[in-house]
C-alpha cells in the first residue's frame, strides 16, 4: 500500500526535545558522544557527592534459570566434562556469573562478576545501593571491588517481599531503600546484566546539571539508543516530549501514539525530589493491603497477578506530568543483556566494545 504524502507526512516523528543541548539528528556514533562530553561541562566538585546509585542486582530470572539448568543436565552427561554454567550455583543472582574483564585490560584473560561492567558504569558516584537478595561476600569480591567501589561506599539493601517470598519490582524496592537516597540530588538506577556505559551515565548527569542550571525542572532524564525494532519503545509527542514508555511484561496497552525508533538501555537518571514525589504519589492511588499483612500493588496494565511497581511506571508517571525527557545518546550496545546462556558471546563482545570507547574517551 502506498503512502499519500500527508499519510507520510506524519508519520515523520518529532526528534526528541531537549532544551539544553543541541543533538544530532543522524544516529549518534562514538565520536559524536565524545563531541557531546567536551561540550557539556564537568560536573561541579561536589557533583559526583550529589548523585547516588542503585544497582538491581537480586534476580536471576527466569529464562536465565531455565538455561542454566539445561547447562546443567547437558554437563551431567558421562564425558561432558565441566564447565563455569554447570557449576554455578542454582540460587546466585546472574549478576555474579563470570564474564572475561575487559575493565582491567583489553586482553580479557581475567574473569569478573558481569554485574562488574553494571558497577563500572557508576564508579564515578561516590555513594552507591546494592538491592540484593543475599550473597553480599561474593558481590563485594566479584563485582564491587574490580569496580574500584569499597564497602565503604556501598550500601546493601533487601528488598521486603509478601507473605510467599514474592518481591514487587524494582519501583517498589526504590520506595522502600528512600532513606538511602532521598538527600541525594540525583538518583541513578541500572541492572546488573546489561553492558552499560560510565559515558552515558556521564554524559546524562552533566546534562542534568545543566538542565538545573537554567531553572528548567525535571524529574528524569532517560538515555535512549536508535534502533529498528526497539525492545521498549519510547512514545514521543508531536513536540518530541515522551508520552510513554512501553513494556510487555508490564504494561496491557500501549501508549497512544506511534512508538519512535527508541529504546532505553536500562539506565535512568532521576532528580531525587520528583522521584520520592512520584513514588509518593503512585503509592497514595495505587498500594493497598493485600489481606494479609502485606502491601501490594495494582497499576492498571501490570501484570495482575505479579503487582509490580516498575521504574517503567514511575516513568510514565513523569512523563504524563511534562516531568521526564529521553536523551538519544546511547548506542545498541548498550542494550545487550545477559539473560541465558545463549547470550553469553553477544554480551561479552558488547562489554569489550563498551570498554573500548571509555578508553578513547579517556573516561
Amino acid at each position: 500500500m502506498i503512502e499519500s504524502p500527508r499519510e507520510a507526512e506524519r508519520a515523520k516523528l518529532a526528534a526528541p526535545r531537549f532544551e539544553v543541548l543541541s543533538l544530532p539528528e543522524a544516529p549518534i556514533d562514538e565520536a559524536a558522544r565524545r563531541a557531546l562530553l567536551a561540550e557539556l561541562p564537568p560536573l561541579p566538585g561536589d557533583g559526583a557527592h550529589a548523585a547516588v546509585s542503585i544497582t538491581f542486582l537480586a534476580g536471576a530470572g527466569t529464562r536465565w534459570r531455565a538455561s542454566l539448568a539445561e547447562a546443567k543436565r547437558r554437563f551431567s552427561e558421562p564425558g561432558a566434562g565441566r564447565s563455569e554454567a554447570a557449576e554455578f550455583p542454582d540460587d546466585a543472582p546472574r549478576g555474579l556469573f563470570p564474564v572475561p574483564d575487559y575493565t582491567r585490560g583489553r586482553d580479557g584473560a581475567r574473569r569478573v562478576a558481569m554485574a562488574a561492567y553494571a558497577f563500572d558504569a557508576v564508579r564515578r558516584i561516590e555513594r552507591h545501593i546494592v538491592v540484593v537478595r543475599g550473597w553480599e561476600k561474593e558481590i563485594d569480591e566479584l563485582a564491587l571491588a574490580p569496580s574500584g567501589i569499597s564497602r565503604d561506599a556501598r550500601a546493601f539493601f533487601t528488598q521486603r517481599g509478601g507473605p510467599e517470598g514474592q518481591v514487587y519490582g524494582h519501583g517498589d524496592a526504590t520506595l522502600q531503600c528512600e532513606e538511602l537516597w532521598k538527600n541525594s540530588r540525583y538518583v541513578v538506577t541500572n541492572f546488573a546484566g546489561d553492558a552499560n556505559s560510565a559515558l552515558t551515565v556521564e554524559l546524562a548527569l552533566r546534562a542534568f546539571a545543566r538542565f538545573d542550571a537554567r531553572g528548567i525542572e525535571l524529574g528524569a532524564i532517560i538515555p535512549i539508543a536508535r534502533v529498528d525494532a526497539p525492545s521498549y519503545p519510547v512514545y514521543l509527542s508531536d513536540e518530541g516530549l515522551p508520552i510513554g514508555f512501553w513494556h510487555n511484561k508490564l504494561a496491557g496497552e500501549a501508549p497512544r501514539g506511534r512508538p519512535a525508533p527508541f529504546t532505553n538501555v536500562g539506565i535512568r537518571v532521576y532528580r531525587a525530589d520528583w522521584l520520592a514525589r512520584a513514588l509518593h504519589e503512585m503509592e497514595a492511588k495505587y498500594r493497598a493491603p493485600d489481606g494479609r499483612g502485606a502491601y501490594i500493588w495494582d497499576i492498571p496494565g501490570n501484570d495482575p497477578a505479579k503487582h509490580e511497581c516498575a521504574l517503567d511506571n514511575v516513568d510514565n508517571h513523569l512523563a504524563g506530568q511534562g516531568l521526564a525527557r529521553v536523551m538519544p545518546i546511547s548506542l545498541p550496545r548498550e542494550l545487550t543483556p545477559l539473560k541465558e546462556l545463549g547470550e553469553y558471546r553477544g554480551f561479552v563482545s558488547a562489554a569489550r566494545e563498551v570498554q573500548a570507547e571509555l578508553s578513547a574517551a579517556r573516561l
